[in-house]
């Protein structure tokens, strides 16, 4: 006999040392960081940038040193116990890691995933595309 078992589990803030990998907008602060980039093509070398884009939010993944900033944005990590889920840096869930990497894992069908905390949010990681400046200049 199987039943629904739904573990309880809230967010909290992550004081642990972080490195970023990615750089997260949602809704209004896409299309200012879509900007930014479009008016600093200079300045970052685009080859060194892959993204995940949804419908109200988009994820530039990139080196820590170089991912770009405006205001409104927010960085992702990669957990060092559990490197299928992608955190944002400034919280963390108060369960297993493991075990949330496995529900979700299962539930999702995917090995990697973006695990946020505001907007509630499962973003499946495995179709990654690279950044290019043909990309910028076709999305607002």
């Amino acid at each position: 006999m199987c039943s629904d078992t739904y573990i309880q589990w809230h967010w909290q803030l992550n004081n642990d040392p972080v490195v970023p990998v990615a750089v997260v907008a949602w809704n209004d602060v896409v299309p200012r960081l879509f900007n930014h980039l479009r008016q600093n093509l200079s300045k970052y070398d685009l080859s060194k940038y892959q993204f995940v884009k949804g419908d109200n939010f988009v994820v530039i993944i990139g080196e820590s040193s170089l991912l770009p900033w405006v205001n409104g944005v927010q960085y992702a990590m990669i957990d060092s116990q559990e490197p299928r889920l992608w955190l944002p840096c400034h919280a963390k869930p108060s369960i297993s890691l493991f075990l949330l990497a496995e529900a979700i894992g299962y539930k999702f069908k995917c090995e990697q995933m973006l695990l946020w905390d505001q907007p509630k949010a499962v973003i499946p990681l495995a179709k990654k595309w690279p950044l290019t400046k043909e990309f910028l200049e076709y999305v607002k």
